[in-house]
């Protein structure tokens, strides 16, 4: 018994899979997508053996941390900017709803984005940053051509891009994609965007348990608190076993 409780104490999810025939060694933690507090399919199969070890040992409580990490500040200033450029270009979301990437192959998402960038940064920054994105051009491959000449596209081509207001250059997803970044990158949240975002997934994990049978007396919400993540992974929730 003193051999199967230090266990538990020091890897208590895969001792008690062990013990009782489930296979727990990734139950610790909750993964959710950076920036939301929705869980994945394989998370909420995951909270399903949580909830079957809990019904097995009434001794235990569970304790949910509410984190959230600088990846998560990041997924959300980049939805808040997708948003403000979907409002732009008239694309009416449900409630709830989260723009999905920017396709900037449609013409008004990119009118839509020069606009905004134009609002927040000034017309002057954003005539620059079309003046730069000409300079940056691809040069002329021919070694008898100037060798700043930027690459020609057709006429018609520059006649479009001027009535839009884009760059005069073949491919624009390079200036796009750096406005992108920039109003990303000032985008504001509101003081408190990342703990509520914690305290959502925390409230999520919770329902689901309650929802596979765990009585809300077993288990308890932390506060809202930072936690690490690598750009571009899962913001993992560590849960906390703890026997009453």
């Amino acid at each position: 018994m003193g051999n199967v409780l230090t266990k538990i104490v020091t890897a208590p999810f895969r001792a008690l899979g062990n013990l009782l025939g489930i296979s727990a060694d990734k139950l610790e933690a909750i993964d959710f997508d950076a920036g939301s507090a929705v869980l994945l399919p394989p998370e909420r199969e995951k909270l399903k053996q949580v909830a079957q070890i809990l019904a097995k040992r009434e001794q235990l409580r569970l304790a949910v941390p509410g984190q959230y990490s600088d990846t998560d500040g990041a997924a959300l200033r980049a939805q808040a900017v997708r948003r403000a450029i979907a409002a732009k270009a008239g694309i009416k979301l449900e409630a709830g709803e989260e723009p999905g990437p920017l396709n900037l192959g449609e013409r008004k998402i990119r009118g839509a984005l020069r606009d905004l960038y134009g609002e927040r940064f000034g017309k002057a920054e954003l005539d620059k940053q079309k003046k730069a994105a000409e300079s940056a051009a691809p040069v002329a491959a021919s070694a008898s051509a100037a060798a700043s000449a930027p690459a020609k596209i057709p006429v018609f081509q520059r006649l479009g891009k001027l009535i839009e207001g884009e760059p005069q250059v073949a491919d624009t997803g390079a200036f796009y994609n750096g406005l992108r970044e920039q109003l990303e990158a000032k985008q504001p949240l509101p003081a408190d965007a990342l703990s509520k975002l914690g305290t959502q997934r925390s409230a999520a994990i919770l329902a689901a348990l309650q929802q596979d049978g765990t009585p809300a007396a077993r288990v308890s919400a932390g506060a809202p608190e930072k936690t690490e993540a690598a750009p571009g992974k899962l913001v993992g929730l560590k849960l906390g076993l703890a026997a009453q």
